[in-house]
């Protein structure tokens, strides 16, 4: 959620150009610290590790960095800077949501199953609609998103922000898949909003 400050930075004072020499060479580190891992080498500490991420998959704060740097490159100003609100406050306050539903006992907020897995278009859409995260978590993600997309608005349309809002939601609860391999959330949630956000007219 700390991230929120690149997008909040960006809109009020840093260059384009210069966020996007900044966020090239997080991505450039991000990927040789990941080649690292995957050779074996211990470069974070397991209790910053989720249980896929220990057993060799690419963690999330690369495709964090990878989905902030292709935001501020393909959008203007105002998409990617609600895209990736979208994605540090939206997902980081529906990870804590789904912390809290899930230690009182209630729906599991997330079923993903992050291992490579035979997989057709069909197969993989049955598995994103079957094991969708709680109907609670979706109506958080989906209100905090309208809320940040107002708080850019006239700069964004109210269709705008609807249509960021839902695909921010429909990138977060359903655990995506294609021939087998897991789409991370930390990258669909800020390309899919904002593409969305594009398609419809931001401004």
């Amino acid at each position: 959620m700390a991230g929120f400050v690149i997008p909040l930075a960006y809109y009020f004072f840093i260059p384009r150009i210069f966020l996007l020499a900044i966020l090239g060479s997080a991505v450039a580190v991000a990927a040789i610290l990941e080649l690292l891992r995957a050779r074996g080498i211990p470069i974070f500490p397991s209790v910053l590790l989720r249980r896929h991420e220990e057993k060799g998959v690419v963690a999330g704060y690369f495709y964090a960095v990878l989905s902030t740097f292709l935001a501020v490159l393909l959008f203007d100003k105002t998409v990617a800077v609600a895209a990736i609100l979208f994605l540090d406050l939206g997902d980081g306050i529906t990870g804590l949501t789904g912390v809290i539903m899930a230690h009182g006992g209630k729906h599991n907020a997330d079923m993903r199953d992050y291992g490579r897995q035979p997989g057709s278009v069909t197969g993989d859409l049955i598995y994103a609609v079957k094991n969708h995260k709680s109907p609670i978590i979706m109506a958080v993600m989906l209100i905090v998103c309208g809320l940040i997309g107002f708080a850019l608005y006239p700069s964004l349309m109210p269709s705008a922000i609807a249509a960021g809002a839902i695909g921010a939601m429909v990138a977060d609860a359903f655990p995506w898949r294609f021939f087998g391999v897991m789409v991370d959330d930390n990258l669909s949630i800020p390309l899919l909003s904002g593409a969305l956000m594009i398609l419809v007219g931001a401004h």
